[in-house]
């Protein structure tokens, strides 16, 4: 799936999914590297940018250590690389 044109959060999530591999993380975390002084205001285009990747099969959505299948943006959900 072709993400290159969709936008600078796709492409962070994606980077720090490829870096971090089998590590999940949160979708704060990319915020915060991209936008580290005004993060929060930018939560709303990043969960855009998670449902975009998870809707097209580039990344896993989990749950407290499982895998979540339906889509819930938000809470404590962890983003992982999918594999």
């Amino acid at each position: 799936m072709n993400y290159l044109d969709k936008g600078i959060l796709v492409l962070a999530t994606m980077e720090m999914a490829k870096r971090k591999k089998e590590i999940a993380f949160c979708p704060t975390d990319v915020v915060k590297w991209i936008y580290p002084n005004d993060w929060e205001s930018f939560l709303d285009d990043e969960n855009e940018a998670v449902v975009w990747l998870y809707e097209n099969g580039c990344i896993t959505l989990e749950n407290e250590g499982g895998s979540i299948d339906n889509l819930t943006v938000g809470g404590s959900n962890k983003i992982k690389l999918y594999q």
